[in-house]
């Protein structure tokens, strides 16, 4: 042997060894879990933290062979901790399943902890797990948007809609499974599915990625079980409770079911959930016979997975949502003659394939989405109001249809080096919506307390019409990976619009920056131009009908009027309505268990839809659609969140925000105001407000103890008089501060099965919380409040698996 060849060798031994780990993480389904936290701890106890990209995938150069623990975290799924893992020299391959939370009776699981600081997440976003759905009691436990109240973001106003960051319902994108749900007439959030069968919710506002196309203030972004090798069922409130008040009958009752489980072990699964809604209201005050509002509602969500092969999975979901309510509108003031019935229908289908080649991931998808609505009066009558109340028939006969078709491919490219790592993501999407509106209204007559007529309503011109739009748009998007300290995201998009004529661009950036050099600490800068959604509703009133309003004095004189309400569009072309967000955030680990956050937010709108009433000859009123509205949100928001162990947290936050716009007033044919467009808050508006919500196991009696706390301004409302006329600023008043706590308790009992019985107290304190005023300045009743949640015990049974 020569003397070289003897020098190569001594020269290998002392070079270190080469020891490569290569890993796949994938859920119980065999789809790869995009940013999954993984913990490598060596043989010396050197501890390495990386994330999973797109396709699950994540890679680790170690010092030398021996055996590793490995941990993987991720909120929304069941911790792995401390897996061991012999590395030996050259490639090692491990592939990880992960499985999502579910709620196992038989046996004790470790859940993720969502305290953690992601150094690659720009985006700022609060997670509703199914844990803290099922747990924090709120008022009402099937209604997902009851249970998105407890996130700092998220205000329920007293409409039913919710708002997120300051925003108008139809700002919010809601999706599941991937899709956009939101109506496709108004944008609202109003499809119903059953709770037990969400896996999370996302809530994004400020910053989120390129992909989606509109919903400027926020996202709302919905995950639903999809089913696996193991059966599973549930099923809540399954025995209705019955009152003997005003005779015996069955009380509100809103029973919910769940089933899931393998078609074809290792390769197909469902998923079914059910639920009804059978609502009954007594209104106190009226005859036995006419004194109940009823609703009966349901929901269906079938859902099944197919792997094709080990690297595509075709997904298929079919949604229905049926709604029939009678005697809408009935109180001590609106006898039963004037009220309505109605009936919603609705079905959503999709279709979404999912393929990974290597690390890129490639997804393709397509919904249909159909509804029908029907508002029906009692009778032809004309409509009477007074102070005191109103008479006759409800004004108003409507039939609506709308339709939905959408479709989007994306391509992610994670890996790409180039002065660093760059996650690459490119897609397009197209939509296409449609509304058939057919409506009839009849005279509507106010008058005063003396009975004399004040003002008359009638309705002339073409009672149906139909719209549609169609918007498709493309987007790039590159997360580049610097060096470790430093996080750069850059992201644009182009999107056309058929109803606007319009082709817009819109550019994001935001940047992550890791002061330390243990990543317990994060800044966050952000900036972007954002699309506001185009509803379909917002174009409604120049088909519609034309509204005639004449004045008349005590005498039955006429003093104005007729004056013809109509609305137009503007002699030039209308622009996309945008946001302009600006975002500063600190994100903070103090030990391993305490995440604190603050955020601010800034948003800007420019060339917002509003009809704007203008000066006509005669007597006329002219509502022109104009891009004069201007929205504006400020916030700022300190939030904090601590685990003491894996079933026992907490969470507090405050938000010190305002939502104004220059025009407050939303003008249509059922809500007008004879008065020029006013600044002022948001109907929504809330400048303060602090939510808490927590949870913890008791360590005696098997129970589970859990509340939820807030406490905001009062929403703000206009004053009004007979003439319909505003009275001081616009929205220049308040309700009293909102202020309530819900404490439940759950005990846990076998007979014959699992079961879990949970009792919520509501309203602990007995506020009085108004929710509506008379804010009519004629009205003897003026300012009087009512309405708002009393203290309220409620009552919750459960089967475990």
């Amino acid at each position: 042997m020569s003397h070289p060849f003897l020098v190569v060798l001594f020269l290998a031994a002392l070079l270190p060894s080469s020891v490569r780990l290569q890993g796949i993480v994938a859920d119980e389904d065999g789809k790869p879990v995009a940013d999954l936290e993984v913990i490598i701890v060596a043989p010396e106890e050197e501890v390495t933290l990386i994330r999973t990209d797109v396709s699950g995938t994540f890679g680790f150069t170690a010092g030398m062979p021996g055996l590793y623990r490995l941990s993987f975290n991720k909120s929304g799924f069941f911790r792995l901790a401390d897996q061991p893992f012999a590395l030996k020299e050259g490639n090692n391959e491990i592939t990880v399943t992960v499985h999502h939370e579910t709620e196992l009776h038989e046996s004790v699981s470790v859940y993720s902890s969502s305290e953690t600081i992601d150094p690659e997440d720009t985006s700022h976003s609060d997670l509703l797990l199914s844990r803290e759905i099922r747990d924090i009691p709120v008022k009402s436990t099937h209604d997902l948007k009851s249970s998105l109240q407890v996130l700092p973001e998220v205000v329920r106003h007293n409409s039913g809609q919710i708002h997120v960051a300051g925003g108008r319902p139809g700002d919010t994108k809601y999706l599941i499974d991937g899709f956009d749900i939101g109506d496709p007439v108004t944008g609202n959030l109003s499809l119903r599915v059953n709770v037990d069968n969400i896996r999370t919710v996302e809530v994004e506002s400020g910053r989120y990625d390129m992909q989606h196309d509109s919903g400027g203030a926020g996202l709302v972004i919905m995950d639903t079980d999809a089913g696996d090798d193991r059966w599973r069922g549930s099923a809540t409130n399954m025995f209705p409770g019955f009152s003997t008040e005003r005779g015996l009958h069955m009380t509100s009752w809103y029973p919910r079911l769940a089933l899931s489980g393998p078609i074809n072990k290792g390769r197909a699964w469902f998923s079914e959930s059910l639920s009804v809604q059978r609502t009954l209201s007594l209104v106190e005050d009226l005859p036995r016979d006419a004194d109940s509002v009823s609703q009966w509602a349901g929901d269906s969500l079938l859902r099944t997975q197919v792997r094709l092969n080990p690297a595509n999975l075709l997904q298929g979901n079919f949604l229905y949502n049926q709604r029939n309510v009678s005697n809408v509108g009935l109180s001590p003031t609106s006898p039963l003659s004037t009220t309505r019935g109605t009936r919603a229908y609705r079905s959503f289908f999709s279709l979404k394939d999912q393929l990974w080649s290597g690390r890129s991931f490639y997804e393709v998808g397509a919904a249909a989405d159909f509804s029908h609505f029907e508002s029906l009066p009692h009778g032809l009558e004309p409509y009477a109001i007074t102070p005191d109340g109103s008479s006759g028939n409800y004004f108003e006969t409507l039939r609506e249809k709308s339709r939905r078709w959408q479709t989007f491919a994306t391509a992610n490219l994670p890996g790409r080096q180039l002065h660093g790592k760059h996650d690459l993501q490119f897609g397009v999407k197209f939509t296409e919506t449609g509304w058939s509106h057919a409506a009839s209204r009849n005279r509507i007559e106010i008058r005063r307390v003396d009975g004399s007529l004040l003002q008359e309503t009638t309705y002339e011109g073409a009672p149906r019409f139909h719209l549609k739009d169609r918007t498709a748009g493309i987007f790039v998007q590159d997360v580049w990976r610097i060096s470790r300290p430093l996080t750069l995201q850059l992201g644009a998009r182009l999107d056309w619009n058929q109803l606007l004529h319009t082709i817009t661009p819109s550019q994001r950036v935001s940047v992550n920056i890791l002061p330390f050099e243990a990543n317990n600490a994060k800044l966050t800068l952000s900036w972007g131009v954002f699309l506001r959604s185009v509803t379909l509703s917002t174009f409604g009133p120049l088909f519609d009908l034309r509204r005639s309003d004449a004045f008349y004095n005590r005498d039955g004189d006429l003093v104005l009027g007729p004056v013809t309400s109509s609305f137009h569009l503007p002699s030039q072309k209308l622009k996309q309505p945008l946001f302009y967000t600006t975002t500063v955030a600190w994100e903070q680990n103090i030990g391993n268990r305490s995440l604190v956050r603050l955020n601010y937010t800034r948003r800007d709108g420019r060339f917002g839809l509003a009809y704007e009433r203008e000066e006509a000859e005669g007597s006329e009123n002219y509502f022109v659609l104009r891009n004069t509205r201007r929205d504006r949100y400020r916030s700022y928001q300190v939030s904090f969140r601590h685990s003491f162990d894996d079933r026992t947290g907490l969470s507090a936050s405050y938000t010190r925000s305002k939502a104004f716009t220059n025009h407050v007033f939303d003008h249509s044919l059922d809500s007008l105001v004879f008065a020029p467009q006013q600044s002022g808050p948001l109907d929504w508006d809330a400048p303060n407000r602090f939510v808490s919500s927590g949870w913890a196991p008791l360590s005696f009696g098997n129970l589970l103890l859990s509340y939820f706390f807030e406490h905001r301004t009062g929403f703000p409302f206009s004053i009004m008089n007979d003439h319909q006329q505003i009275i001081g600023p616009a929205n220049g008043s308040r309700l009293a501060a909102y202020t309530s706590l819900n404490v439940g308790v759950e005990k846990r009992v076998h007979f014959l099965r699992n079961w879990a019985i949970r009792i919520s107290l509501l309203n602990v304190f007995g506020r009085h919380n108004p929710d509506m005023v008379i804010n009519n300045i004629d009205s003897p009743d003026f300012l009087k409040p009512y309405g708002g949640q009393k203290r309220a015990l409620n009552m919750r049974i459960r089967l475990i698996q």
